[in-house]
């Protein structure tokens, strides 16, 4: 997994920032001239342009860990931001966004968060972790309705008053005409493609009471996304079941769509020999 490492830029937590504030897109890259080269970063080295033409794999795979060390964070609508793990603990990307909110969404808890994150003022409480990985039977419907909850409760009165999408292609644009800046969530998992997007869409879903196409094709029109076909099934059960999984508060009775949906899981881990109940990670990094 992309960013297990102990310092991804010599561990001052700081880079240099590209684009403009207002285009709602802040990116970090990492500073080459740090000690701790991006080549101790992980086994698979850059060469920074010498790839071998035609080596594909190869290209796939430094692209990859490009887009793990490179911070990212893009707004979706007013007060929710949509990002990689790391521009959770970049301090510029998350004071330059008004982010004072997170929910992550990976595999192993990043150390940076007690650090970084914490001094850019986002206290442990406003920030969510669900451990989850982005895989094929990696269930989300069992989280998505504490963590619409919890955005819920961190809105900004952005987010809160939000009533319908912004009209595509202009999700971003803020000319400063409205004055500051709301405050804003951030919701990221590793590379903000899968696990991410997916919590967005969901809760944009539940908030708008929206068909998952047309709240998918919003998305997709501001960032690249990828949820994986697992996740995609998953929206459209979120759909079925009207943004709620479960028939009783107890939570021990879930709804047809649900049931279906955990019976075919379960027989895709017992089809792989495995539980659903593996260890991901170290709960540290």
């Amino acid at each position: 997994m992309p960013g297990k490492q102990q310092s991804e830029d010599g561990g001052d937590g700081q880079g240099k920032t590209k684009g403009s504030m207002g285009t709602g897109m802040t990116t970090i890259f990492l500073n080459p001239t740090n000690s701790l080269a991006i080549s101790q970063l992980s086994p698979f080295v850059f060469h920074m342009g010498e790839n071998r033409a035609g080596d594909k794999a190869e290209k796939d795979r430094n692209k990859k860990w490009e887009m793990a060390f490179t911070a990212r964070a893009r707004q979706i609508v007013p007060g929710l931001y949509l990002g990689n793990v790391e521009a959770s603990h970049q301090r510029e990307i998350l004071q330059a966004n008004h982010i004072n909110a997170i929910v992550s969404l990976t595999d192993a808890r990043w150390v940076w968060w007690n650090s970084t994150t914490r001094d850019a003022g986002i206290p442990a409480h406003r920030h969510k972790w669900v451990q989850c990985a982005d895989s094929s039977t990696q269930d989300l419907l069992a989280h998505m309705s504490g963590i619409c909850d919890f955005i819920d409760q961190m809105a900004s009165p952005a987010l809160s008053s939000l009533s319908s999408l912004p009209v595509e292609h202009k999700h971003d644009t803020n000319d400063g005409s409205c004055g500051a800046p709301p405050e804003a969530i951030l919701i990221h998992c590793d590379l903000g493609i899968s696990r991410s997007p997916t919590i967005i869409i969901a809760y944009l879903m539940r908030k708008l009471r929206m068909q998952q196409a047309n709240v998918l094709n919003f998305v997709q029109s501001s960032q690249r996304i990828k949820p994986n076909p697992n996740f995609i099934r998953q929206l459209q059960v979120w759909e079925m079941v009207g943004y709620e999984v479960w028939e009783d508060e107890d939570r021990t009775a879930p709804k047809a769509p649900y049931k279906a949906y955990l019976e075919d899981r379960a027989a895709l881990l017992e089809n792989r020999g495995l539980t659903g109940n593996e260890p991901l990670a170290p709960q540290d990094l």
